[in-house]
């Protein structure tokens, strides 16, 4: 994406306050990244986080089946599965947290509306300076316009199922 924009790696660093080389070794897979980081990349590249797993192949009847999901592997302790079809009005996607995951010191904004409930584990949100501490079952709903990040605060595994709307991130 950076190369069909015309973004030379000096640009895009320049742009996200990143090194040329800390840029290369994202672009080859060898660097595992938070979500934060992400979410600046794709700001200056405009486009979605997830978006930039876009291949173009997606089933253009917004089916995707069992197995066949994209996903986004920010590192070996945090995944994400996604689980909805490219579209401008939302994203859905499957969190996969192991102990000690989180989405990065920083917490991130962005604009629209997040919802999600807990399937397994236990899960700290943060949305301004108030801290929600959901297990299974539990649901949140938040303006992404606040900051807000996620850690498992259990000591197994941890998967939920957000929605983002629109699919900003």
């Amino acid at each position: 994406m950076r190369t069909e924009q015309g973004l030379s790696l000096r640009e895009l660093a320049a742009r996200v306050g990143k090194s040329e080389s800390y840029l290369s070794r994202i672009e080859r897979g060898q660097l595992d990244l938070t979500i934060s980081t992400l979410k600046v990349i794709a700001d200056q590249l405009g486009r979605s986080i997830l978006s930039l797993l876009d291949d173009g192949s997606s089933d253009s009847s917004g089916l995707i089946r069992a197995g066949m999901h994209s996903t986004l592997v920010v590192s070996p302790e945090l995944r994400y599965d996604v689980l909805s079809t490219p579209n401008p009005e939302v994203s859905l996607f499957r969190i996969l947290l192991k102990p000690g995951a989180d989405s990065g010191r920083l917490p991130y904004a962005h604009e629209g509306v997040e919802a999600g409930v807990i399937l397994q584990g236990t899960v700290r949100v943060r949305v301004g300076k108030q801290d929600y501490v959901l297990q299974k079952g539990d649901s949140l709903t938040h303006r992404s316009s606040e900051p807000h990040c996620f850690e498992n605060a259990g000591k197994g595994d941890a998967v939920a199922i957000w929605v983002v709307a629109p699919p900003t991130f």
